[in-house]
């Protein structure tokens, strides 16, 4: 039994919604971190922004199919980054974002070597320093680069909708009463609820 699934048991215990969100969804067949390098996380966080997963996974597709890895878009994109308008599918502001995330890792002498072992709040106000980078940027890094397990994602959309169907609420402050401690967990299974179109599913067997 890996973490997720050690953490999931434990939600399905915690309310009856959670129980039946997992039970839905099943084993994930997936355990993080998705990312193993930092210039891969960086990519996904900053073109993900306001995008759907399709949307994003198509332009970063694209992009490395033309410069052949994350590290050649990130010097692109700040080679790019005074040219007005997208290019590539990558808005100006997000080739900003990359750029002032080449200034950062520059400057900082390999920050994010340390980013597990700082508290969450200290550690998001770090990544929400760099231009371009919010809440929802470093709570993806969070979770698919650092596999912290105690990241409620709250800002995201998606999770808000997935919410507003599994708890028919989104107050933040009561759900978080039964997922503390496994905060991540929770959220890739509201994800998954979403990749999957299965939020239909869990109202019928509401």
């Amino acid at each position: 039994m890996n973490e997720i699934e050690k953490s999931a048991a434990i939600l399905s215990k915690r309310h009856p919604s959670l129980k039946q969100l997992i039970s839905i969804i099943g084993d994930l067949d997936f355990n993080i971190p998705l990312w193993k390098r930092i210039d891969d996380a960086i990519l996904y966080a900053v073109i993900g922004q306001m995008l759907s997963n399709p949307a994003s996974a198509t332009i970063i597709h694209r992009l490395k199919k033309r410069f052949s890895s994350s590290r050649r878009i990130l010097l692109w994109a700040a080679k790019t980054s005074e040219i007005k308008g997208p290019l590539n599918g990558v808005s100006q502001k997000k080739r900003k974002a990359l750029r002032s995330w080449l200034e950062f890792s520059e400057r900082s002498n390999n920050a994010w070597k340390k980013w597990n072992s700082l508290p969450l709040a200290e550690y998001r106000k770090e990544i929400e320093g760099i231009w371009g980078f919010g809440r929802w940027s470093a709570d993806m890094i969070a979770i698919f680069y650092l596999a912290r397990r105690n990241v409620w994602p709250e800002s995201d959309t998606g999770i808000k909708r997935a919410l507003s169907v599994v708890f028919e609420s989104e107050n933040n402050k009561k759900i978080i009463g039964y997922i503390k401690g496994h905060e991540t967990t929770a959220a890739l299974y509201l994800w998954e609820l979403l990749n999957r179109d299965l939020l239909d599913s869990f109202e019928e067997n509401g």
